[in-house]
């Protein structure tokens, strides 16, 4: 078990990739904080699903965007566990199909912006100290195409910068991304399934466990000489573009 006595906190781990990761994890025997906003129903299925395997885990309520309840997390997470090992950034703001720029709803930018860009910058400061003791690193969940319009790919796309320059700002902690390509966990229809298709060449929609095996590769010490890179798990999108 490579991440025994491992702490992990995991943003946005209520569903789809955030607690495929954290299960994944805790099949690898470390300890986990599943972090949550807005669903604690979703939250207690992925603690019932972790600690099936015999760890420890805790569930934590915290605004990615707002410094004070990340702070408390970290807080309660040192309290807990001592330390922290892996910092996965997962944690994001949807938006409506397209941002309207006639009409447009700017506090909905404002959330977007300050939940995808700045909650990964908020985390990784307040978690930074101890992945400086751990000698950990830290996975951030970015994106490199466009499945919500310009405003939501605009605060996604962001984090492959904010990668690169944390990996150089935290060294050496380590810092590295995943952009995953369309996931199953996305409502869309079988039409809209079809024309995604187009876009892979290995002509199938992604799963969460692709993604969550990508973020637990770069979080393992297999990767311990890889940082600032950002991984695209997205059937070979990027040949495409």
């Amino acid at each position: 078990m490579p991440f025994k006595e491992k702490v992990v906190i995991i943003t946005g781990a209520s569903g789809g990739i955030g607690s495929e990761t954290a299960r994944m994890f805790a099949r690898e025997g470390a300890t986990i904080v599943v972090n949550y906003l807005s669903s604690p129903k979703k939250a207690d299925k992925t603690l019932e699903a972790v600690t099936r395997f015999g760890v420890e885990a805790m569930k934590v309520k915290a605004d990615v965007s707002k410094p004070n309840e990340v702070q408390s997390m970290i807080d309660c997470s040192i309290q807990d566990f001592g330390k922290i090992d892996v910092l996965v950034n997962n944690a994001s703001k949807h938006p409506p199909p397209l941002f309207n720029f006639r009409k447009p709803d700017w506090e909905l930018w404002k959330k977007m912006a300050h939940t995808n860009m700045m909650g990964i910058l908020i985390c990784s400061h307040f978690a930074s100290p101890y992945l400086q003791e751990s000698n950990g690193n830290i996975v951030n969940v970015v994106m490199d195409h466009d499945p919500g319009g310009v405003g939501y790919v605009l605060t996604k796309t962001a984090g492959t910068p904010l990668t690169r320059g944390l990996a150089r700002e935290l060294a050496p902690v380590r810092v590295n991304a995943v952009s995953p390509g369309v996931i199953e966990t996305w409502e869309i229809d079988q039409e809209e399934k079809r024309e995604w298709l187009k876009t892979t060449i290995i002509k199938r929609i992604g799963q969460p466990l692709d993604i969550a095996s990508a973020i637990l590769f770069l979080a393992s010490e297999e990767a311990s000489y890889i940082t600032g890179e950002t991984l695209h798990v997205d059937g070979g999108r990027q040949l495409l573009i």
